[in-house]
């Protein structure tokens, strides 16, 4: 015969308190909490909250940021993994994320922002892409219709979400008119009230910025640029204002030709620029923008030549060969634990950036789907940083 264990008094004050079980269930890391939800409807309605989720992430932020825990790596016009690890791990003890929710495979990610992923779904060239954020730690997904407009062709959709001051998020829409004068159109979302607003934003800007590749950081929007200047743009007064960008090769290091890629991001409110040069070698720059955005200046610069010789095999990178040297993250921390992760010949490599000493190694296979299809720097590798977090979408 089952017996009833009687409940102790105070395991039913806390029950009952919803004061109370909220300061205990918020110093829960999520992974945990997404099984404590199954343990009661009560839990599951508190765990679920947009309010709980906004506490939760003020209680686990470190200095007023959250800190990523892995790195996406995707590839091609719709995302897929190109080797056989779903993602890179930055923590002993992460659990690695899988899309494996986003049932249709046809999908591509286009920007990670503290917690949040935005996508799209991609068929073919004569349907529309459709829209998504979703959130890999919780599983949820949300689709994301675009303002309707017939004036003139989709440049960008961006995404910025801030989540030690507000729960909601934005997307921002950038569309090139059909005008002579480089005139676009800036249209705003808010998850607030699941709408656009009435009324868009109308400005000049030229050809070379990169509205598909931007950053959000310290409450402003950040696009990359091919050339001297870019955008920036205040989402709270709605401002556009101009950006200084790197002038090529400035400050390479002795004997470089020419630069290779650019690394374009941020960290725990710095806005960074990594660059490589060519001939390919293991040296590159870290530069950070300026606070009252005048300038870029150097931050660090690596020289991980007599690093690398703990890799006898390593196959160097070469002109015209496959074995490329990518920047994947620059990842500041507190005090100067800060770190940079490389990608060279199938070996990801983590580095402590004040010194360039090597902290960890992983080795990756790429996925026989993608083996034969082209060479990894032509595929062009994707990266977007992981964040735990209840965030809702």
């Amino acid at each position: 015969m089952k017996r009833n264990t009687p409940s102790s008094p105070s395991a039913e004050t806390i029950a009952y308190n919803h004061d109370l079980l909220t300061q205990i269930l918020i110093r829960i890391p999520p992974k945990h909490l997404l099984k404590l939800k199954l343990i009661s409807k009560q839990w599951r309605s508190l765990i679920s909250s947009l309010q709980f989720s906004h506490s939760h992430s003020l209680h686990h932020q470190n200095r007023g940021f959250l800190t990523p825990s892995a790195l996406f790596l995707g590839i091609g016009n719709y995302y897929r993994p190109p080797f056989e690890l779903p993602a890179l791990p930055l923590t002993p003890d992460t659990r690695l994320p899988v899309l494996d929710f986003i049932v249709d495979p046809h999908f591509k990610i286009l920007q990670s922002c503290n917690g949040l992923l935005l996508g799209h779904f991609y068929y073919n060239i004569n349907e529309r892409l459709r829209y998504f954020i979703c959130n890999p730690t919780t599983r949820k997904f949300k689709m994301i219709s675009l303002p309707v407009s017939q004036l003139g062709s989709l440049r960008a959709v961006n995404l910025a979400f801030d989540p030690m001051k507000s729960p909601h998020y934005n997307i921002i829409c950038v569309r090139k008119l059909p005008s002579p004068n480089k005139r676009f159109g800036l249209y705003i979302y808010s998850s607030k009230s699941d709408e656009w607003d009435s009324s868009w934003i109308s400005f000049r800007a030229n050809e070379y910025i990169r509205f598909d590749h931007g950053v959000f950081c310290n409450g402003v929007f950040h696009w990359n640029s091919n050339g001297r200047k870019s955008l920036r743009f205040d989402l709270e007064n709605k401002v556009l204002k101009k950006m200084p960008m790197l002038a090529p090769m400035f400050q390479a290091p002795q004997g470089s030709e020419d630069e290779d890629s650019r690394y374009f991001g941020e960290s725990r409110g710095h806005l960074h620029l990594g660059v490589t040069y060519m001939p390919l070698c293991f040296k590159f720059n870290i530069f950070e923008m300026a606070g009252d955005y005048s300038h870029w200046f150097l931050k660090y610069c690596l020289n991980l030549d007599d690093t690398m010789k703990a890799f006898p095999d390593l196959r160097l990178p070469v002109v015209d060969i496959y074995y490329g040297f990518h920047v994947l993250s620059v990842i500041r921390s507190e005090g100067e634990e800060s770190k940079v992760v490389i990608l060279v010949d199938y070996k990801a490599i983590c580095y402590e950036l004040k010194d360039g000493v090597l902290l960890n190694v992983y080795e990756l296979k790429q996925c026989p789907e993608t083996l034969n299809r082209c060479p990894l720097n032509y595929i062009g590798i994707q990266v977007y940083q992981y964040f735990e977090t209840l965030s809702c979408v």
